[in-house]
């Protein structure tokens, strides 16, 4: 894993939640929208976790190949 590569997905990750307008609180359907792209944003960070997690235990084994 590359520092552009977790760069490019923390980037990913703020541009969703640069886009959420916590403002807009009215309709049922924006909150329903502003929740989802939450939870789309946590579920990107948990795979870019997840993802450097495996790089790690696989550089503690031996290095990649």
């Amino acid at each position: 894993m590359t520092i552009s590569h977790v760069y490019k997905k923390i980037t990913e990750v703020m541009k969703t939640i640069e886009n959420i307008n916590l403002y807009e609180v009215s309709s049922n359907t924006m909150r329903r929208l502003n929740q989802k792209a939450i939870h789309n944003a946590y579920k990107m960070l948990d795979n870019l976790r997840a993802e450097m997690e495996r790089e790690h235990i696989k550089n503690k084994q031996g290095g990649s190949k």
